[in-house]
């Protein structure tokens, strides 16, 4: 045993900080917001967002119902995003921003990659249209559906997504967003999530490469 204490010792720290990524991420104290959680939230967000009507109003009250529901759990939340044909100008926005609606939408991702991932929230898939007309469109009832950029991001709960719309920092950073993009945000329950099979391969290989090491090792040893 005295033999291996350094080994003890390595896997002893990166357990611990396994457990801490699994607290920090699972968010395992976090559990069910109540309504006056919620409504205290509100207050925060209503002032920190300045946003045009009627546009506002609606967000508000969906996350008033949203928060009421709220079940504790982890979601996804789906961004689609359709870049306007020029800046959307409205009182609160950057004035002196003279980039794209593409490049003004890239500066909220930028600028609030900081804000998320301290709550416990972080992008799971992320990038640009490569068509720019929806493939499964029937008909002309589904008009405007056409988007540019879709993304999904991970949650531990909702009350993460609450603190991240009460940041401060947000309240700047969103003015971005309204000018560059109109944005669709479905929020969803994950009932299953496959990851990336080329790592899940790799790291399979690279598990057995040291099972075979250390078995062969230990052959070696009582020969």
């Amino acid at each position: 045993m005295k033999n291996h204490r350094f080994e003890l010792g390595l896997a002893a720290a990166f357990l611990a900080v396994f457990i801490g990524a699994l607290a920090f991420w699972g968010d395992w104290a976090g559990g069910r917001m109540s309504r006056q959680e919620v409504d205290d939230y509100l207050v925060v967000i209503d002032k920190n967002l300045e946003w045009p009507e009627p546009m506002k109003s609606y967000m508000m009250q969906s996350l008033k119902e949203w928060g009421y529901a709220d079940d504790g759990k982890e979601f996804m939340m789906l961004n689609m995003m359709r870049y306007h044909d020029e800046l959307l100008d409205y009182p609160g926005a950057i004035t002196d921003f003279n980039g794209t609606p593409k490049e003004s939408n890239y500066a909220y991702e930028l600028g609030t990659k900081d804000i998320l991932l301290p709550q416990g929230g972080y992008p799971v898939a992320w990038g640009e249209v490569n068509l720019s007309r929806n493939v499964a469109r029937a008909d002309a009832s589904a008009a405007n559906t056409d988007w540019n950029r879709v993304g999904f991001a991970r949650y531990p709960n909702r009350r993460g997504f609450f603190r991240l719309m009460a940041d401060p920092e947000y309240g700047r950073q969103s003015a971005y967003k309204l000018m560059g993009a109109h944005t669709n945000l479905i929020p969803m329950t994950p009932e299953w999530v496959v990851p990336d099979l080329r790592l899940i391969t790799g790291m399979v290989l690279l598990i057995l490469f040291f099972v075979i090491g250390w078995l062969r090792a230990e052959a070696r040893n009582r020969a």
